[in-house]
């Protein structure tokens, strides 16, 4: 009788294998719409663009300055590069308003800056055409940062957990759309991979409240067996939800972003998102998001195309900005940490 009570004893009070269990965490950064460069038709420009900046300071590490500490601690951080970097005009599509160009140095930004990989799928990754496209893809390889663009993922592997990036623009997303949950499915189960981030670049720009497509698209990756959705291109912040077990991101806004030389108020509020994925024997268990409030220039008007760390008010309106498009109450900021928010267990 003694041993059987003794049985029972251990049962009730040792934690079952299950919850033991060891988790591993897979910790990810992003950042909104980073343009290493600006308008081609700036290019001879003196005063106030991208390259004059880079020009002024001759040193690389200047742009990310105030964000690479973020980026050095994370496991893998990851933007949405909109532009090309190439060291000509070649292939320059003129019936563009915008053609967005930095030289192929300026990946040096991305590397000082400890960015591990990036999404090309935007509205301007073929401002000059496929010339510049292969320009910026052969830039990126030969320094070592991974590309997303429509089919082709970035795989990101640490202790035997997978995590797979994938990214397609509003304009081309339907061509790709119906081949989604085929892609997502060989990733997983060809590929071995433990979790999908789907990156969407769309909405409308100037714009803070997220629209009924970005709703649609961003879902709609989730119901196709994404893990994770990252939006940006309205050039805005905007908020977040929390949908299926899964959350979405739906804008970050711009980050180094030498498309604007003189941005508007509702372009200044920023964040950097931190994620941490969770792993455990079944795969993905969940994972827990960091709002770190942002401006993306230190000055105005002019932009100095170096974002930094904001507090106090200007943290208040980063917060509100995506407080404004959510629907549940954010966990508030803590000066230092950021606005940790709750953990989502993905079952």
């Amino acid at each position: 009788m003694r041993k059987l009570i003794f049985l029972l004893l251990v049962c009730v009070l040792v934690p079952s294998a299950a919850v033991m269990e060891e988790q591993t965490t897979i910790s990810l950064s992003f950042a909104g719409d980073v343009t290493l460069g600006g308008h081609e038709g700036w290019m001879g420009y003196s005063i106030g663009t991208f390259k004059v900046m880079a020009e002024e300071q001759g040193d690389y590490g200047y742009f990310l300055k105030y964000a690479r500490e973020i980026f050095e601690k994370d496991d893998f951080t990851f933007v949405n590069l909109e532009g090309v970097l190439a060291d000509s005009g070649r292939g320059q599509n003129k019936s563009l308003k915008w053609n967005f160009r930095g030289v192929t140095e300026y990946v040096n930004i991305l590397t000082l800056g400890s960015v591990e990989g990036v999404t090309l799928a935007n509205n301007h990754s073929l401002d000059f055409g496929k010339i510049g496209l292969a320009s910026t893809q052969d830039t990126l390889d030969k320094a070592g940062i991974l590309w997303a663009y429509h089919d082709q993922a970035v795989i990101y592997e640490k202790d035997g957990y997978k995590i797979a990036f994938i990214g397609y623009g509003e304009t081309e997303f339907p061509r790709f759309k119906k081949g989604l949950k085929a892609q997502i499915d060989a990733l997983k189960n060809d590929q071995g991979v433990h979790a999908v981030v789907f990156n969407y670049h769309g909405g409308r720009q100037y714009h803070p409240k997220h629209n009924k497509l970005q709703t649609e698209n961003m879902r709609y990756a989730i119901d196709m067996g994404a893990d994770l959705v990252i939006g940006h291109h309205p050039h805005v912040l905007q908020g977040l939800e929390i949908y299926k077990d899964r959350q979405i991101v739906y804008s970050l806004g711009n980050f180094a972003y030498g498309g604007n030389r003189k941005p508007r108020d509702i372009e200044y509020p920023s964040m950097v998102l931190g994620v941490d994925m969770t792993f455990d024997s079944l795969g993905f268990a969940g994972s827990r998001l960091t709002l770190h409030p942002y401006n993306i220039s230190a000055t105005k008007p002019r932009n100095n195309y170096q974002p930094y760390p904001v507090t106090g008010d200007l943290a208040s309106e980063v917060m509100g900005m995506i407080q404004a498009d959510t629907e549940y109450t954010l966990k508030p900021l803590v000066e230092g940490v950021g606005a940790v928010q709750a953990f989502v267990p993905a079952r």
